[in-house]
């Protein structure tokens, strides 16, 4: 009888852990009626999170961020090597008397440096309706993931080779190159081209000079424009994706929203 009885008690505990083990913790915040951590049987999808949230009608979807922790560490060092080029950028200009491109990579460098690390991954769908008629967008979940719903922002944001950093009125249908007016750009800019950065993380490349002018691209609210610096001037102290490297990293930022974890 004391066997049976520890044998019960043994199969008990073992239902108990695999419980355990067939489940993860997932959370969201930012504009959700139901906010916080939940637990998900292994195997839950985007949808599940997204509707147990119960986002609300007004959140800005296309802004919207799925976080996942195990994309920290190839952030971190995306952006420790962003940081360390524009380090090496603004020595060499130092050196060659370029006072313009080490002002500006100065300014740049430390920007880059105050971001967070946020292992969001970019390119997702978020939108809980649209998940659960599409199942290629409805991805699985993993342990510790994290959907963040921003508010519609008013505005996009340019930075990189420019004098400032600035933050303007999006204006309906304009391309995006219009925006470079009311942002000066500094002279350590490449003239030929800038990289858009929608709300959801998607870089796109646009050639904006008279000789490879592209198609107009419209920008959603919250979109990024990073204006890159001259590649012929930083040629001889990057490895030829410095510009890639810092649009992708700026890619990964939430919009600037209250609630964002």
């Amino acid at each position: 009888m004391r066997r049976a009885a520890w044998a019960i008690i043994g199969l008990a505990a073992s239902g108990l852990a695999m419980g355990q083990e067939g489940s993860l913790h997932a959370s969201a915040s930012g504009e959700v009626r139901q906010p916080g951590s939940a637990v998900y049987p292994s195997g839950a999808r985007l949808s599940q999170v997204a509707l147990a949230a119960k986002v609300n009608p007004d959140a800005y979807l296309p802004g919207a961020a799925w976080l996942r922790p195990s994309l920290k560490e190839v952030q971190l060092r995306l952006k420790t090597g962003v940081v360390f080029e524009l380090g090496v950028i603004r020595m060499a200009a130092i050196s060659d008397g370029h006072e313009a491109l080490g002002v500006s990579a100065a300014a740049f460098q430390a920007w880059i440096a105050s971001l967070p690390v946020t292992g969001r991954r970019t390119s997702v769908v978020l939108d809980p309706d649209q998940l659960e008629v599409s199942p290629p967008d409805n991805w699985p979940i993993k342990e510790g993931d994290a959907l963040f719903y921003p508010r519609r922002p008013a505005g996009i944001r340019i930075v990189g080779a420019v004098e400032k950093p600035c933050s303007v009125p999006l204006e309906a249908l304009q391309d995006a190159r219009r925006y470079l007016a009311a942002c000066p750009s500094s002279k350590a800019a490449d003239p030929d081209m800038v990289f858009v950065i929608q709300p959801d993380g998607t870089v796109f490349p646009q050639n904006i000079a008279l000789w490879n002018r592209d198609p107009a691209r419209v920008l959603a609210p919250g979109a990024w424009i990073y204006v890159p610096f001259n590649r012929k001037a930083i040629a001889t102290s990057t490895d030829g994706r410095f510009n890639e490297d810092a649009a992708a990293f700026i890619s990964t930022q939430l919009l600037d929203t209250a609630g964002a974890p």
